[in-house]
């Protein structure tokens, strides 16, 4: 998946997505099918509750993220919250504002503006989502556009970005997820910082799913 993400990179990763060949290499993938190593993978943080890999990206500096963990929840509620972008706020604590552009039952678009702390400058990025349903679970594919939302004083635009969620169901009260996602949010943030931040935010993340998890059940 790396080979997507670079400049000129989002446009070829969304036409390979939306092609079912493109989705059934990465569910391949997410599934485990051939060896983490050899795909380039590297085992960064191990816990009880979660497993971080890290892969450098083609022709970036910055790494893209795999977590591999278990939520107390199921597959249902856990893609509602992945998937409607009115929720994201629960989960994600840099997301300040969302607005929903388009919406279908497998699909939408939405407009998400991230509040970064003093002195970084806010960020804002659209993201089109496709959900994909088989027998095994759920596949959520979201990947950066640059050019379906006026551009915001005060912000940077993010244009190189794409996440991809697997959910397999385990129970009826919990779920196996592997998600890898990649963003560069530009500007001038050394590449060693965000790297560093990508072992850390991930856990941040999955934690707060966890608690929203667990405290609407």
């Amino acid at each position: 998946m790396g080979k997507y993400h670079a400049a000129g990179g989002v446009s070829l990763f969304v036409g390979a997505w939306r092609c079912g060949a493109g989705v059934g290499l990465a569910v391949a993938v997410l599934l485990g099918c051939g060896s983490l190593a050899a795909e380039g993978w590297q085992l960064r943080r191990e816990s009880a509750e979660i497993k971080i890999y890290t892969r450098q990206s083609q022709g970036s500096a910055l790494n893209a993220v795999r977590i591999e963990t278990r939520l107390p929840g199921p597959i249902d509620r856990v893609a509602d919250l992945l998937i409607d972008p009115a929720k994201r706020s629960l989960w994600d604590d840099m997301c300040a504002t969302v607005e929903v552009l388009s919406r279908s039952q497998l699909s939408n678009t939405a407009y998400f503006h991230y509040a970064m702390p003093w002195p970084v400058a806010d960020r804002d990025v659209v993201l089109a989502t496709d959900i994909r349903r088989d027998e095994d679970g759920l596949t959520i594919n979201s990947v950066a556009l640059s050019s379906d939302y006026p551009p915001q004083p005060g912000r940077v635009r993010v244009s190189e970005a794409w996440y991809l969620w697997r959910l397999t169901p385990v129970s009826a009260t919990a779920t196996d997820v592997v998600a890898e996602m990649y963003m560069d949010p530009a500007g001038p943030i050394p590449a060693w910082l965000l790297n560093r931040l990508a072992l850390s935010q991930p856990a941040k993340t999955i934690e707060r799913l966890r608690v929203v998890l667990q405290t609407d059940r």
